[in-house]
């Protein structure tokens, strides 16, 4: 199954630049404990927010590793810079998001505030919860087209994400559970925490190249794809992957 090929694609390209991951793990986790140290608080908040520019070091690694080109912290870096406020803007959408989902399941299901009787709610509530399912593949695609888009216009990233979500909803919703569960296993043995957010980057741009290619095969625009996502002329460091 093409789920379990791009699995399998991923983890070879993670373990070809574990040691660059591994690291780049650390610096997210730097990032992050200023934050940890002073929750609950407002200010955690605020501590948290260089953490999206960390995805942006972390996502250019996996682009580079997917692709088979060279690893070096320079571009680590000059992608914090070039991706990093887009990344947290990204990021804060994503959350808004989720925010609106779940202030609208807890509305439905909350008998003293919403006007709706209790069967209307049982109506509603799987759809926003699918809506949110949906949402959540949005996000794993999202960081990923960031990083392989030629003009990553956030309208566009956003738009990409919901066209491979619902073209490939197997595959998605497959990918979605692999990061659950690695993501439980990550909380449960917390040394993963740092190894996680790499394997996670390199699932989501093979996910991304893997499927696009294959739409744009299965419509007869392989020469296309070739040219966007094939390219691996050396010193290349983004790809058109705009779905039509």
């Amino acid at each position: 199954m093409q789920a379990f090929r791009i699995i399998i694609e991923a983890a070879k390209s993670y373990y070809e630049e574990m040691l660059f991951f591994f690291m780049a793990g650390v610096i997210l986790l730097v990032f992050a404990i200023p934050a940890a140290l002073v929750l609950p608080s407002i200010y955690s908040l605020l501590l948290l927010l260089p953490i999206p520019f960390g995805f942006a070091g972390i996502w250019i690694i996996a682009h580079r590793a997917v692709r088979g080109l060279s690893v070096k912290w320079p571009r680590y870096w000059e992608a914090v810079k070039e991706y990093g406020l887009k990344s947290l803007l990204l990021t804060l959408i994503i959350l808004a998001g989720y925010a609106i989902l779940l202030g609208n399941i807890w509305f439905y299901n909350s008998p003293d505030i919403s006007p709706f009787p209790p069967k209307v709610a049982g109506i509603i509530t799987p759809l926003w919860l699918v809506l949110a399912l949906v949402w959540t593949g949005v996000a794993f695609y999202a960081e990923a087209f960031l990083i392989e888009l030629e003009e990553p216009k956030i309208l566009l990233i956003l738009r990409n994400g919901l066209s491979l979500t619902v073209l490939r909803p197997l595959v998605t919703l497959i990918l979605l559970i692999v990061t659950a569960l690695l993501t439980a296993l990550s909380i449960v043995l917390p040394i993963l925490l740092i190894a996680l957010p790499g394997f996670l980057a390199t699932l989501s741009i093979t996910g991304v190249r893997t499927l696009i290619a294959d739409i744009r095969e299965k419509y007869g625009d392989k020469e296309s794809d070739e040219e966007a996502i094939g390219e691996e002329e050396a010193g290349a460091d983004s790809s058109e992957t705009e779905l039509e």
